[in-house]
């Protein structure tokens, strides 16, 4: 079963899903970050940055537990 998100949390993960390899991460809000980072569903890429990651995608993609 998926882990339920603010609206917030969800539009960020999909944010950070388009960046592209190379390209500057949206700024991301530190409350939707930290919300994000509990269900570990990106990482911290320094300077206060989050960066998607598999768990995320999954997410996004409907394929989790």
């Amino acid at each position: 079963m998926a882990k339920s998100l603010s609206p917030e949390a969800v539009e960020a993960l999909r944010r950070l899903n388009d960046v592209g390899v190379g390209q500057t991460a949206p700024q991301v809000a530190q409350s939707v970050a930290a919300e994000l980072l509990a269900c570990d569903l990106v990482a911290e890429a320094g300077s206060g940055e989050v960066e998607i990651n598999c768990k995320g995608r999954q997410y996004l993609s409907g394929d989790c537990d």
